[in-house]
């Protein structure tokens, strides 16, 4: 059982790695866009909506767990938790030479401008850390009885 675990984590990340320039296209940067040039709005959304996506995570979590049992609740939790890993870790820092580069990168990209992409990536990278337990939990979830 630990090993299967250990498989599904090292999963998880390698399916949000290769996610996760296509959900900061898909999610993080019409956030970004609606707020026209305006950085503090920009960022304030970016937060606000990534807390409210891991608390809405979390709370889908628990109310499958609270109004199901066994193979009803667990099979849905691990979808959900595949699913959820590259949103929830679209802003994890990274280890480019400018700290969150790869982020702000894929922000232009995807339409932000150069200052709304720096604020929003170091107002929310650190945010991604909270990420992790929301999603591991998740995923444990699933095997744990």
């Amino acid at each position: 059982m630990t090993a299967l675990i250990l498989i599904g984590v090292i999963a998880v990340m390698l399916w949000m790695i290769f996610l996760r320039s296509s959900m900061i296209s898909m999610f993080w940067g019409p956030i970004v866009r609606s707020a026209g040039g305006d950085v503090a709005l920009a960022t304030v959304l970016s937060v606000v909506l990534y807390i409210g996506g891991l608390v809405a995570f979390g709370l889908v979590l628990l109310g499958m767990h609270w109004a199901f049992d066994g193979l009803l609740a667990r099979a849905p939790a691990l979808v959900l938790s595949l699913l959820y890993a590259p949103v929830a870790f679209m802003p994890m820092p990274d280890r480019d030479k400018r700290p969150y580069g790869e982020v702000r990168d894929y922000l232009m990209k995807a339409g932000a401008t150069e200052k709304q992409a720096r604020a929003c990536a170091w107002a929310t990278g650190p945010l991604a850390f909270a990420g992790l337990p929301v999603v591991a939990g998740g995923f444990f979830s699933a095997f744990v009885g």
